[in-house]
């Protein structure tokens, strides 16, 4: 037999959204930004494709400055990740060993509980309450590091910020708080890093800034947790490409405002209208809302949306397999969306 670690036989292992192998869906199942970057970050581009021999800086040193710009923090401050999940994956290596544990919420990404149990860490989860909402704080005292996303999947709305600033002061370890949808609201926790020496805040380039297919993430804490996080990192974690591309994305802020301006609103009308076709929809902080057909069954939604060539997020977690979780597309795509639902509705 194989030497398989058990935590990694016993681990089922993260399920992504459906990745349609032709371009004929609606895809509004995994949260990609339905708007492109603006054109411009492309130009120029092959001369750094003429330079792939050569390996990218491995601390991506440019980006990290012009993130910080945005930020408002050092670039000594910021850590630069494949992904956000990278920077999850890079926490838990740097502040948790195998058989300590970690907390969060459920329901939340699940991304937080496979890599926990592939690192061979306890699991701590505190259920939210009937509205998927965090009704205190998430105290545990043992938790060597506690994952709270804020918005929170699958629900999408900001976690109450009483409630997660007591969970700050109160706990022994680390708290990252994961913004990857942050900037399609109105609020951020930056404040958070100021006023505690134990938080890291992750963000992620793959929603608001259009780049999901070019993996870039970032961890924004304290520059000795920074230092001791690089330490773990992966050796030119980022590939050449991938810095160039983020780094000119943060010269186009206003263009990246009008489109999670376009989002938003496009979202509040998805609210609406899933509301007037009778679903049970909750408000969201995101560029997703997540909703239960009250007349019908939410896994034959998404099978029967799917039919017609419609992909949205069906979940099998008992707490919310009478959800699915539609991502915000294009005005157009929205209109399909609920065009069809309106179809079977009314038969």
């Amino acid at each position: 037999m194989l030497p398989i670690r058990d935590c990694v036989q016993q681990t089922l292992g993260y399920v992504p959204g459906e990745q349609p192998q032709t371009t004929d869906y609606i895809k509004l199942n995994t949260n990609e930004n339905p708007y492109a970057p603006p054109d411009e970050i492309f130009n120029n581009l092959g001369e750094e494709l003429k330079k792939v021999r050569l390996y990218p800086d491995p601390v991506s040193t440019h980006l990290r400055k012009a993130a910080g710009e945005i930020f408002g923090v050092s670039h000594e401050q910021i850590l630069a990740g494949n992904g956000s999940d990278d920077i999850l994956n890079i926490a838990l290596r740097t502040f948790v060993n195998p058989g300590e544990t970690i907390a969060f919420l459920e329901p939340t990404y699940s991304l937080y509980e496979t890599i926990a149990r592939v690192h061979g860490a306890k699991i701590t989860t505190v259920p939210t309450n009937d509205k998927f909402e965090l009704d205190r704080p998430l105290i545990c005292p043992e938790a060597k590091l506690i994952f709270l996303a804020s918005p929170n999947p699958p629900l999408g709305k900001h976690l109450n910020r009483q409630y997660l600033q007591e969970t700050c002061k109160k706990a022994s370890g680390v708290v990252l708080i994961d913004e990857a949808y942050v900037d399609f609201s109105d609020e951020d926790h930056w404040d958070f890093i100021k006023q505690y020496n134990n938080v890291i805040i992750s963000r992620t380039m793959s929603k608001s800034y259009s780049l999901a297919g070019i993996r870039v993430g970032f961890g924004i804490s304290s520059p000795e947790i920074i230092e001791e996080m690089n330490k773990v990192r992966d050796s030119y974690n980022l590939d050449r490409i991938a810095q160039t591309l983020a780094s000119k994305c943060f010269k186009f802020q206003d263009s990246f405002q009008e489109i999670w301006g376009k989002v938003r609103a496009t979202r509040n009308r998805l609210i609406a209208s899933l509301r007037n076709l009778d679903f049970l929809v909750f408000d969201s902080d995101s560029n997703f809302v997540f909703a239960s057909p009250q007349w019908l069954e939410a896994s034959e939604l998404y099978s029967q949306l799917k039919e017609r060539k419609v992909l949205v997020r069906y979940f099998k977690n008992p707490r919310i397999n009478n959800y699915v979780r539609i991502t915000v597309g294009t005005d157009a795509e929205i209109d399909r969306l609920l065009e069809v639902i309106e179809q079977l509705k009314n038969g």
